[in-house]
């Protein structure tokens, strides 16, 4: 655990040093407008970021994983994210702020949650 903190946090720290805490802004929270002004590294490390955290989540839950549906995130985004690659989430969410400039300042995870995730395990489902 020490080992991937130590991975982690440089990170993350990476992603938020130059976008939201750079600005002074206490809440880290990164919205779209964050998005649209990160370097293509910057976007890379906040979507490994999220993955290992997910990863983690999950293993941390064990044999509690099935109970974590219906009241977390987490199982959502790691089977509807499932078998994407990072470069093309990037791709898919720099094509959402553009085509939807008006929701700007919705989170970007909220985005791959609603507007990716779940669409793409509905359709697994179907």
């Amino acid at each position: 655990m020490k080992k991937l903190i130590t991975i982690l946090l440089p990170v993350l720290l990476a992603v938020f040093g130059t976008t939201a805490w750079a600005e002074g802004d206490t809440n880290v929270i990164v919205k779209g407008e964050h998005w649209v002004s990160s370097s293509l590294e910057q976007k890379r490390a906040f979507l490994f970021g999220i993955g290992n955290v997910l990863v983690i989540e999950r293993a941390m839950a064990g044999d509690d994983y099935e109970t974590m549906r219906g009241r977390s995130i987490v199982p959502v985004l790691l089977e509807g994210m499932s078998g994407t690659s990072i470069a093309n989430i990037v791709t898919q969410l720099d094509k959402f702020y553009a085509d939807h400039s008006d929701q700007i300042n919705r989170p970007v995870i909220e985005v791959l949650y609603l507007e990716m995730a779940l669409p793409n395990l509905q359709k697994m489902k179907e």
